[in-house]
C-alpha cells in the first residue's frame, strides 16, 4: 500500500485552510442580532456575584420587553434615565432592559 502524498495534493489541502477560515469568518458577521452593553462585565464582578447571576439565569435583555428590569420590583432605575440601575438580589448594577429568574413585578 502507497501512502505517498503528491505535493499537488498537499498545497491543495493547505490553499484551501485560509478559504475556509474566511469562509467562517465571513458567516460569523452575518449575526445581525443587536449586541447589548453589560452593565457589570463578568471580570469587575465577585465570584460570589458572578454565581448569583448565573443561578438566577441573568441575561442582559429580556426575552419578553414586558418583563425586564425597568419594570420589576427589585430594580432601582439608574439617575437621568441611564440603561443601567441597581438591583436588590444583585447588589449591583444590572441592566434597565435586563432580565432573571427572581423577576416579580413592581407594585403601583
Amino acid at each position: 500500500m502507497d501512502t505517498s502524498v503528491s505535493r499537488r495534493a498537499v498545497l491543495g489541502r493547505a490553499a484551501a485552510i485560509p478559504v475556509a477560515g474566511a469562509a467562517l469568518w465571513a458567516l460569523s458577521a452575518c449575526d445581525d442580532t443587536p449586541k447589548v452593553e453589560a452593565c457589570a462585565g463578568p471580570n469587575n464582578l465577585t465570584v460570589s456575584e458572578n454565581t448569583l447571576r448565573k443561578a438566577s439565569n441573568y441575561v442582559e435583555q429580556a426575552a419578553d420587553p414586558a418583563k425586564n428590569c425597568l419594570g420589576c420590583g427589585f430594580f432601582t432605575p439608574g439617575e437621568g434615565g441611564a440603561r443601567c440601575g441597581k438591583c436588590e438580589i444583585f447588589l449591583g448594577p444590572v441592566n434597565a432592559q435586563g432580565h432573571c429568574d427572581s423577576w416579580a413585578a413592581r407594585q403601583a
